[in-house]
């Protein structure tokens, strides 16, 4: 058995520097879209043996993010010219059949239409647009790469990042609990220290989690967006957090 995993690249900025299509790069957006869909795809299918990527910004900056939260070295991500521009079905078919056969699972990262018309060259039936960030995982009943044709594909997920608002939400809740998990601890430093929390103590401490929380953030791990996820008692503390920043 063999998978394809097609990865559209996240929402980038409309131009790059002096009109470049080639150097567009992502956005805050896409940013967030990536570290999501990465999680996401490590969810349902685990860890890809193989990322290969368009040489083109956007294409790039998204593989690299799937490879940080993957665990995977940035250094291990295969670029191939051949992936940045209009590439036909078989074209890409043939990109796919020289792949060496130790390899189970490959992660293409790229463009549109090439991939959604490849999505619907190996999957017979499937018919809808790969969106920016979305993923398109299908499975392959071959022993070998090199037997790989049109129509061989069962789809086993289609994917596609939140909202743009959910995004930032959820975002933005990640580093506000970081921003409380770093205050609880500088603030247990320092009263080992017998270092008083007095009013200026405190607010400096609370300016410096905030500092590093947003500094942390690439770093954190952005859920898919599930809004039934259950409320912890960190809620109750950013509650209590913000209200005492607002009163300093």
């Amino acid at each position: 058995m063999k998978r394809v995993i097609l990865v559209r690249h996240a929402t980038a900025v409309e131009r790059g520097p002096r009109g470049s299509d080639f150097h567009r790069r992502l956005r805050k957006r896409g940013r967030r879209e990536a570290a999501v869909m990465a999680d996401r795809v490590a969810g349902i299918i685990g860890v890809p043996d193989l990322l290969i990527t368009s040489p083109a910004d956007r294409a790039l900056e998204t593989a690299h993010a799937f490879a940080d939260r993957l665990a995977i070295a940035r250094d291990a991500v295969v670029v191939r010219e051949e992936l940045y521009g209009g590439l036909l079905a078989e074209e890409l078919l043939s990109i796919v059949q020289a792949t060496d056969d130790t390899v189970e699972s490959v992660a293409y990262f790229g463009h549109d239409p090439s991939f959604t018309e490849f999505a619907a060259f190996l999957v017979p039936g499937f018919a809808a647009r790969l969106p920016r960030a979305g993923v398109v995982v299908v499975d392959i009943d071959r022993a070998s790469w090199q037997d790989v044709h049109g129509g061989d594909g069962t789809l086993v997920a289609f994917e596609s990042p939140p909202p743009a608002e959910e995004l930032k939400r959820n975002g933005q809740e990640i580093v506000d609990r970081l921003a409380i998990g770093v205050r609880a601890a500088m603030l247990e430093a320092l009263r080992a220290e017998g270092v008083g929390e007095n009013r200026e103590v405190v607010k400096a401490v609370v300016r410096a989690s905030e500092r590093v929380a947003e500094v942390a953030r690439p770093y954190a791990r952005v859920g898919s967006g599930d809004r039934s996820r259950e409320k912890t008692a960190d809620d109750t503390r950013l509650r209590g957090a913000r209200k005492a920043a607002r009163k300093s």
